[in-house]
Formats: structure tokens, sequence, C-alpha cells
């Protein structure tokens, strides 16, 4: 269970603004003080109902929350009625519910640089921001009240936007590995003397590894979120609200358009092109040169399951 200061239903019902559909009850006077699982669920706890249950109505005329969240599927029954509970109706619960805990629940400390980080002269980092125990900070520029976890590091030429969270333990901005041969065998490093430029509201899992580019940048468009363990490298670049789940690879100069979904341990071969909308399934590897938008794609090697609807 999270508690928080008591939080009133009225603010709340402000906060979603016409993300609400319909509200159900007196909520003048209710207030929220936690968010629980279900087994944790009290009168103060703002609870949620899933759309995938088939037994929603049973859930809410059961739950010991006076304040629910449903989807236009749940009435307001007599029981609701008699309890006066409070309905607020939206498309999707999960995920409203997931915006009311993030932003009444999840308290971020803003600017303060521990002690122990190790910042460059050249470093810019917007007074809002913070910066863990044990960071390492290039020439870089951190932007409004973005976070640094403990023990990143953050390499020159790095620039990460505003509202971003990089957690502890990722290297941002590290050589790629571009090699060629000499007639001996021996390899012959292509410099990296490009940077990493993260747009606004990214989050980047812990221990993750994103390379610098070569002659041009890496670019995490906003809105993105990669897991835990990803590597992403040299001239990789993601559109806007691409989501990527733990320990997936995406090979040098990978496009990656918006909206795109990338499963846990997936393998993207180099100057692949994923357009819009895709999927990749987890543990698929893509040996594909280009995922048309809109499709879902499995397996090793990876082919085409179906449209994504």
């Amino acid at each position: 269970m999270i508690r928080s200061d008591k939080i009133a239903i009225k603010d709340i019902v402000v906060f979603l603004g016409h993300e609400i559909i319909q509200i159900y009850g007196n909520y003048k006077d209710c207030w929220i003080d936690n968010v629980a699982s279900l087994d944790k669920v009290n009168k103060h706890t703002l609870d949620w109902i899933n759309v995938i249950r088939t037994d929603k109505q049973a859930i809410a005329d059961n739950s010991s929350a006076q304040c629910i969240l449903v989807d236009k599927e749940v009435v307001y029954s007599e029981i609701l009625q008699k309890k006066q509970k409070v309905l607020i109706v939206v498309d999707n619960p999960r995920k409203t519910f997931a915006k009311i805990a993030n932003y009444f629940f999840v308290h971020q400390k803003r600017g303060d640089i521990h002690p122990s980080a190790i910042i460059d002269k050249m470093a810019i980092i917007d007074k809002s921001a913070s910066i863990e125990a044990g960071c390492v900070i290039g020439k870089a520029t951190i932007g409004k009240n973005s976070i640094i976890r403990a023990n990143a590091v953050i390499g020159d030429g790095t620039i990460i936007g505003e509202d971003c969270l990089i957690q502890s333990g990722s290297v941002i901005g590290t050589d790629g590995l571009g090699c060629q041969r000499e007639a001996d065998g021996s390899l012959v490093k292509f410099p990296h003397l490009g940077g990493v430029i993260i747009g606004n509201m990214v989050e980047i899992g812990s221990n993750c590894q994103i390379a610098r580019g070569a002659l041009s940048d890496t670019v995490i468009s906003d809105g993105c979120k990669i897991n835990g363990l990803c590597f992403i490298a040299h001239n990789c670049f993601l559109g806007r609200n691409v989501w990527i789940t733990g320990s997936s690879m995406l090979a040098g100069s990978t496009h990656v358009e918006e909206n795109v979904t990338i499963y846990s341990k997936v393998i993207i071969r180099e100057q692949c092109h994923i357009e819009k909308n895709a999927v990749i399934g987890m543990g698929a590897v893509i040996t594909q040169k280009r995922i048309p938008a809109g499709e879902i794609w499995v397996g090793n090697p990876a082919k085409k399951h179906r449209d994504n609807e």
C-alpha cells in the first residue's frame, strides 16, 4: 500500500478533465489517501477495474473502496447507490489509474546534486534536475526536472531533454564499435564523434547502454520508454513514443518510427527500418531490412504474424 496525504476526488476530476466520460455519486466530499493491491483495498483506496475482466460488476459491487475507476460496462447498481459509492467512468481505467498515481503519489526529488557525483565543469544542468550519488556527467546538457539515478554515466555530447528519467547504472554516450579489417585481419575502429540526443519525457531503464553516433547523432525522441538491460547502438533513431521492454538490442543505424512496441529479448539487425505502430514480439530476431507499418512480427528469424489491429 502506498500512502499520501488526503487527495480530494474533486481535484482528481479536475486533473482528468475530458478523459472522464461520466461520474456517478456525490464526490464533492470524497477523498482518497492510498493506492493498493486488490487484497489491501480499503475505503480510501483509489480502486480500478481492468477492462478485460468478465466480472467487472461484481468487483465494483463488492469493492471496499469509496471511489472506483470503471469503464462503461459497469453500471451504477442499486448496491453501489446504497453504499454511496463514486464511480468515475473512463475508457481505460488501468491507464487512467496510472496517470493519477504518477501525478499524485510518485514524489520525485528535484533540484539536487549529490556531493559524490562527478560533473564536468562544462556540463549544463538545469537547476530543477537531480543527479544522484555516484553519477559521472561529462560535457552534457540535462534539462528541466530530469532525474539521473545513482551510478549512471552521461557521456560527452549527450543532450537530455525535460522530465526524463535515467535509471541507475545506465551509460549514455558510449563509443560504438564499427570496425574495418586490414589485409592481415587486424581491426581499425571507426571513430565515433557524434552525440546522443534524448527528447522530453523519456525513460531509460537500469543498466542500459546507448552509444553515441559515428558522424551524426543517436536520437531517442519524446515519450520513449526503454526498460532495463537494453542496448541501442550508434546512429539509431527512435521516433516518438517507442516502447522497448527489457534486454533488447538494436544494431547500428536502426530506424524505428513512432508508436512502435518492441518486446523483451529482441535483436534487430543493422540498418533496419521499422515503420510506425509495428509490434515486435518477445524473443524475435529481425533479419529483414524493413518491417511494414502496423504489423506484428515474431520468431527467429522473425516473420509477419498478423496485422496490429
